[in-house]
């Protein structure tokens, strides 16, 4: 068995405790009070192996979708059914899970559970962290079977630390019913920023806003403008040090402040945020909107009925590519459970198995609506005729990703780049640069010059795994 040594974290840095905790709020560490009581044993009854994610049990909310619930409760009832060690699902909502800061007040409370799920963004919180599980021995060849772009950036040093259950691409969601009535087409779907800008005035009304980007500061924030950034040419870092002092950084910053400033695109957003799209697209508070392709489940569920159409992100212009960001959620072990193999057997069984293609393809087809992020997933939906007959999926890979249509199976996605990893400190900075851009009215360039400075000190030193993706 691999030796499960701690991973490097940079020179001088705090304590794994404190380090997890970057970024927490009194909020936070409040609300991890009833999710540790849920998982405690009751009865003397032995705790089982707890699995925390934001997908089941539950029911109500823009982000709940019955089938992805059902899915999760067939994976327990079928792990239980073939001997496996008693399993439980312990459900956080999403705003407190991807937004919030309940699953870092756990770690740094040592009552942090034996299963979770991460974001490609915060895999360094938690590497440099020390706290995740080395899966390579337990996936074993199954590694071979992972999309690089959706498995590059939850390895360090060739070991694997989480297993991706998806490869989700980035989008424009639009209402339709709100084009037509502003006179347009699907000869007018943007293309290119200007573009976008200006379709976005004439879907505004009194009402209701042509436009949402993210405004409120988390990882999935800057997950959404990375694509921009990649477009007009940008990085955050390059090795390590800061590549964010460009003229690219501007161009990505300068179109999510004119949207704002403009008034095309809201300063707030309404219910789960700006991924929530049953809240701000359906309900006409706005009429196009960014979300991952999984958005399309969220709004079958949450508004039968409501007729929406999808486009790529535009580009700078009409001689740059169209590149979109590829995140996706990833089980994770934690290192320090006493349970951990145990732990390690599921994540691998559930989602990286042989066994478990069919769950997947599933999963990827029917539940999330998302890319896979292995190939034989792909390759037995293609062979079962689920790509050509699923309008939204078929979109996900051929027109978000850039899949070639006679081979959707390729390892390669030319239009799609997997969600970077950085560790807290320069996400913070990225954060920081937007907030300021789009609400603050702080010219671009002062912005992007400000962030590079924050990254450069942060990465003084650093000796983590590396960044980017």
């Amino acid at each position: 068995m691999h030796d499960q040594r701690t991973p490097p974290r940079p020179t001088g840095a705090p304590t794994r405790r404190t380090l997890l905790r970057a970024g927490a709020s009194a909020a936070g560490a409040a609300a991890l009070g009833p999710a540790l009581s849920a998982c405690s044993p009751a009865n003397g009854t032995p705790a089982g192996l707890d699995f925390w994610q934001w997908y089941a049990p539950q029911s109500g909310g823009g982000y709940a979708v019955s089938r992805q619930n059902d899915w999760f409760t067939t994976l327990l009832r079928d792990w239980t059914a073939q001997g496996g060690a008693r399993l439980d699902l312990t459900y956080i909502p999403v705003a407190q899970y991807a937004e919030g800061t309940q699953l870092q007040a756990a770690f740094s409370a040592d009552q942090a559970p034996d299963l979770f799920i991460i974001s490609p963004g915060d895999f360094l919180r938690y590497y440099n962290g020390g706290v995740l599980y080395d899966l390579t021995d337990a996936l074993g060849a199954q590694v071979d079977d992972f999309y690089s772009s959706a498995l590059s950036t939850r390895t360090v040093d060739g070991r694997v630390y989480a297993l991706p259950m998806e490869n989700e691409p980035l989008a424009m969601f639009y209402d339709v019913d709100a084009f037509e009535r502003a006179g347009l087409s699907e000869a007018d779907i943007p293309t290119t920023w200007p573009d976008l800008l200006a379709v976005a005035d004439r879907l505004r009304t009194r009402d209701r806003y042509g436009l949402m980007f993210e405004t409120n500061p988390n990882v999935y924030q800057v997950f959404c403008w990375y694509p921009f950034l990649w477009q007009a040419g940008g990085e955050v870092t390059r090795g390590a040090a800061s590549a964010f002092d460009s003229e690219a950084t501007v161009a990505a910053l300068r179109l999510w402040q004119d949207a704002v400033q403009e008034g095309l695109a809201p300063r707030t957003t309404q219910g789960g945020g700006g991924g929530d799209l049953v809240a701000n697209l359906a309900s006409g508070y706005v009429a196009m909107q960014q979300m991952v392709t999984a958005g399309g489940a969220f709004l079958d569920e949450g508004a039968p009925g409501f007729r929406y159409g999808m486009f790529p992100l535009p580009a700078p212009d009409a001689g740059s590519p169209a590149l979109t960001g590829m995140g996706g959620w990833a089980v994770c072990v934690n290192r320090d459970s006493p349970r951990a193999r145990e732990a390690a057997e599921f994540a691998v069984w559930a989602v990286a198995a042989g066994e478990s293609r069919d769950r997947m393809v599933e999963w990827a087809f029917a539940a999330k609506k998302t890319l896979p992020a292995r190939r034989s997933v792909m390759d037995a939906a293609v062979a079962a005729g689920l790509l050509d007959g699923d309008p939204l999926m078929s979109f996900a890979a051929f027109d978000a990703v850039g899949l070639p249509r006679t081979d959707p199976g390729s390892p390669t996605t030319p239009l799609g780049r997997g969600e970077p990893r950085f560790p807290p400190e320069v996400v913070k900075a990225v954060m920081d640069a937007l907030q300021a851009a789009m609400l603050s009215g702080t010219d671009p360039r002062a912005a992007a010059q400000r962030a590079s400075a924050q990254i450069d000190s942060a990465l003084t030193g650093y000796d983590g795994a590396p960044m980017g993706s």
